[in-house]
């Protein structure tokens, strides 16, 4: 007999089945469920051609088609079909329908559902897939680009931008990524971040919806803030405050160590001031909120310190380090504290205070305080609560490179794109009806094969 629980996950049509014939069964060599399916005898079908009813039974034919139950990823339906005979059209012959699918592919509905959503999953490579649901993973490629076709969604109110470099997709090895952070969702992927291109591709889009977009995060490219205020003349560009920090961590940097190797030549005479350094040097990089609160044996000397102590021992050997120290940690205050109706102040206090010290290796970072002073205000503009940034971003960078690693460098662009927006954009939709695969490129021809050439 049959065991009616195991449709629950085929996706067959019941209607037609004939359950007094129709059996289960378990293949213990392959370990799959086979589901023998016999269908009820309809006696009001018609000719598909001439839609009479004067039609006789002409045999039958089995059609093996691979599908999946809750019990199981794998099972195999055998669904036996009646053949038909049409007396009006002559020897014309049809087949009753196949109650798992219709348009003859070898693959039930269902199990390319349960493959596609598989495919969900950041870390499964198609032939992991391919493995699990005993096909090929040529069949699941071939599945996901006829299935699978995602198209720019709407722009956002805020909107992120960055670049991501995958090395072998792309000619320049840099894509560019619109993403949403109040959606979760990536807008769009694309193979560039040219200037040009990437004026042509907004230039495309309606003014209208352009001018929806009200705050827009990125980096410290210029080219990106010249083409989004070409394109979105309504929104505010907003630096990353992150980007903008880690300017001045490098700028920070070189002042540290540029102390460290000036005692350098003091080593040979006993003296750990070097040491110090090159021991302790993230007790100046980092916040200090982040550093532990218990005692540190400092074993060079033997004492037990606090961090305080440490970094007001490195501090005290460098006045100009000292000062810099201090300008980093006033200018990472005030990101963290500042808010958008004191920023404006804030801020150009703080060029006045990097300008009057004048430390030759804070110039660049003050040519960015300058240049990029709206931006920088611009992004004490809070939505929902949250500071606008390019934090997001940070996540959806990770898996984007996930995703090219496991496929060993993708350089098929179209399937990539579709892959990661698939993937990463919660309830991406799976196409109703396949589409014509473009997506798979042409190889070159293999030509003749000359059995005797050795």
């Amino acid at each position: 007999m049959l065991n009616i629980e195991i449709f629950n996950m085929t996706g067959i049509d019941t209607t037609n089945i004939d359950f007094d014939k129709s059996y289960t069964s378990f293949d213990t060599n392959t370990h799959n469920i086979i589901i023998e399916i016999y269908l009820k005898k309809d006696n009001n079908i018609k000719c598909d051609q001439c839609s009479s009813n004067n039609v006789v039974v002409n045999g039958s034919k089995v059609t093996t088609v691979k599908t999946s139950t809750v019990e199981s990823k794998n099972a195999i339906a055998r669904v036996h079909r009646r053949r038909y005979k049409c007396k009006v059209c002559g020897n014309h012959t049809f087949l009753e329908i196949n109650p798992l699918r219709t348009d003859g592919h070898r693959i039930s509905v269902q199990k390319e559902i349960m493959i596609l959503n598989a495919l969900r999953d950041k870390t499964r490579t198609y032939l992991s897939v391919a493995n699990e649901f005993d096909v090929s993973s040529t069949y699941v490629t071939n599945l996901f680009d006829t299935k699978v076709s995602l198209n720019r969604l709407k722009l956002p109110e805020v909107m992120c931008v960055d670049e991501v470099y995958l090395k072998k997709l792309v000619n320049n090895g840099y894509c560019f990524v619109m993403y949403a952070p109040q959606w979760k969702k990536i807008i769009d992927f694309l193979d560039s971040r040219h200037k040009n291109d990437l004026i042509d591709y907004f230039s495309k889009i309606p003014q209208e919806e352009k001018n929806n977009v009200k705050f827009v995060s990125m980096d410290l490219y210029d080219n990106y803030r010249d083409v989004i205020k070409k394109c979105f003349p309504k929104a505010k560009i907003c630096a990353d405050p992150f980007h903008v920090v880690k300017q001045l961590s490098i700028c920070f940097k070189k002042i540290r160590i540029d102390t460290m190797k000036s005692f350098e030549s003091l080593k040979h005479e006993g003296h750990n001031y070097y040491w110090l350094y090159k021991r302790f040097w993230k007790f100046l990089a980092k916040d200090i909120n982040k550093l532990p609160d218990s005692y540190i044996k400092v074993s060079k000397s033997g004492n037990l310190m606090t961090k305080y102590q440490i970094i007001d021992n490195m501090l005290n050997l460098n006045p100009t380090l000292r000062l810099a120290y201090e300008l980093k940690e006033e200018y990472r205050n005030f990101v963290a504290t500042a808010t958008i109706d004191t920023a404006e102040k804030e801020l150009l206090d703080l060029i006045t205070k990097f300008k009057s010290a004048h430390i030759n290796d804070y110039d660049p970072f003050i040519s960015i305080m300058q240049n990029w002073k709206n931006e920088i205000i611009n992004s004490f503009n809070k939505i929902n609560g949250h500071k606008i940034s390019n934090g997001p971003m940070e996540r959806v960078n990770r898996d984007i490179k996930t995703l090219n690693d496991i496929s060993f460098g993708a350089t098929n662009f179209t399937r990539m794109r579709n892959r990661i927006m698939f993937s990463i954009n919660d309830g991406a939709p799976i196409l109703a009806y396949r589409k014509e695969n473009k997506t798979r490129r042409e190889g070159k021809s293999r030509g003749k094969y000359n059995k005797k050439q050795k």
